[in-house]
């Protein structure tokens, strides 16, 4: 295990009662307001997770991920870095981050990223630096990677909630591919034999959502990270330091005396 994974472990499992800053700061993006996370007794609820999010070329992982993060503001959707050039309204730093083949090898080489993978040709990578900094913020991160950077995740043994995102069916996912105007025709088509293999990664996943009608996808997400979140496991040293105390004796006596009928003379 490189060190720069250890420390990402270390600082995951470090993150227990302490009281997060609160956030909502979003980067330039418009729309309805942003969801907080809920505190109680002046505490955070919600403590840092790392969900990653893979899918087939086409299928809609990258949209959603990105509502996801304008509508909730706890949630932090982490921009991978990538070799591959721009397509026609990418930007640098909103949709990757756009660097060489020779920069890309000296932050892998530095042991900058969390997971790389070589993709039709070309190199990605998600910033181990970019999870330290949204955690110490109190902020969960969003990545969505392919099945190559999930499984290297899972054998590092990096604490992650994973999802799948599934296509409506092969002739929709054909369409939305050759419909992008993106890419050449060789290109969707080699996208689409993978496809046909990476399918089959649906059992290694946590979580299964169809992105059949987008907004029922976006809340599909949301109710997976907010559940996830609520589970006991999460909680229960929550509840233990701060909840319990409310129904201690002393607690209920204080507050049957108050609520006692007076004494009438």
């Amino acid at each position: 295990m490189t060190e720069g994974i250890r420390a990402y472990r270390e600082k995951t499992f470090s993150l227990t009662k302490e009281s997060m800053p609160m956030t909502d700061q979003r980067d330039g993006q418009s729309g309805q307001d942003p969801v907080l996370s809920p505190t109680i007794y002046g505490k955070r609820l919600y403590h840092p997770l790392l969900f990653v999010v893979s899918a087939p070329s086409g299928a809609g992982k990258t949209s959603l991920c990105k509502e996801i993060a304008r509508k909730a503001s706890w949630i932090h959707y982490s921009v991978s870095y990538t070799t591959r050039s721009p397509r026609p309204g990418e930007q640098n730093g909103i949709d990757y981050r756009f660097v060489s083949t020779g920069q890309f090898r000296e932050m892998e080489n530095n042991n900058l990223f969390i997971e790389s993978a070589e993709v039709y040709g070309n190199f990605y990578g998600t910033s181990l630096q970019t999870i330290h900094e949204s955690f110490d913020k109190g902020l969960d991160v969003l990545v969505d990677i392919d099945i190559q950077g999930a499984r290297k995740i899972r054998q590092r043994g990096i604490d992650n909630i994973s999802i799948y995102i599934l296509p409506p069916s092969y002739a929709v996912l054909r369409e939305r591919l050759a419909s992008r105007g993106q890419d050449s025709e060789e290109t969707v088509r080699k996208r689409l034999e993978r496809v046909r293999q990476e399918i089959y990664a649906y059992d290694e996943y946590d979580y299964l959502i169809f992105n059949v009608d987008f907004e029922q996808a976006v809340n599909d997400l949301q109710s997976i990270i907010v559940s996830e979140h609520l589970k006991r496991q999460r909680l229960s040293a929550f509840v233990k330091d701060y909840f319990i105390g409310n129904f201690s004796e002393e607690t209920v006596r204080a507050h049957a005396s108050s609520i006692l009928p007076k004494e009438t003379k």
